[in-house]
């Protein structure tokens, strides 16, 4: 299906596909969102999007595991928000108290926390339509990373809106998870460097 709008918030009812059509269809096996009715399939990521998703995964899971919160899951995790959008952020985290949510397909409801890690075929609806809609159906937080601009956005919700968190001392600090930050310099590191392994994010976090 394939729609030309100025945003896909103006797509028409008959030109959406529904949430169970999505679901259904073996095409979300991939990764891919349902947006405002549109189906949208995901490029394939690159090496630098790769590295960054699978940093923030074991970080985030580190931290989760060890504090027993809830679970975090990857790119495949389908999150049913309404009957119009579906999606499938980079990295998730699903609390203890929202577990119930899960079914064998897909999770009937919004991560806690998501994160999405931008490419140049989604920097569009990452930043416009689909944190807007995060925001309506409940996510908590939302990390939007950008390897191009090598930037990474905290928001928070407030009243069903997102509203951006600065970094602290160049720290990125969740509110959803309390005591869970990450240097952004360890996010993109400055040319020549190398990320910390997962133990040293561990250690610096006081996990061990």
């Amino acid at each position: 299906m394939s729609v030309q709008l100025e945003s896909l918030f103006d797509t028409p009812a008959r030109a959406r596909m529904s949430a169970d059509e999505y679901i259904a269809s073996p095409q979300s096996a991939h990764k891919s969102d349902l947006i405002e009715g549109v189906f949208v399939m995901a490029s394939p990521a690159s090496l630098e999007h790769a590295t960054v998703q699978q940093f923030m995964i074991t970080t985030l899971s580190n931290f989760v595991n060890t504090r027993r919160l809830g679970i975090v899951l990857g790119e495949n995790a389908a999150y049913r928000l309404n009957d119009d959008n579906v999606y499938q952020p980079d990295v998730s985290f699903l609390s203890n108290a929202r577990l119930h949510l899960a079914g064998e397909v897909y999770v009937d409801g919004a991560p806690d926390l998501a994160v999405e890690i931008t490419s140049p075929s989604s920097r569009r609806y990452d930043a416009f339509e689909k944190r807007i809609n995060y925001a309506r159906a409940g996510v908590q937080e939302y990390w939007l990373v950008d390897p191009i601009e090598r930037s990474v956005a905290i928001y928070v919700s407030e009243q069903e809106q997102f509203v951006r968190v600065q970094p602290i001392d160049d720290r990125l600090h969740s509110r959803v998870l309390p005591g869970f930050w990450l240097q952004i310099d360890w996010v993109f590191p400055p040319e020549g460097a190398a990320r910390p392994s997962e133990l040293d994010v561990a250690r610096a976090q006081g996990l061990i």
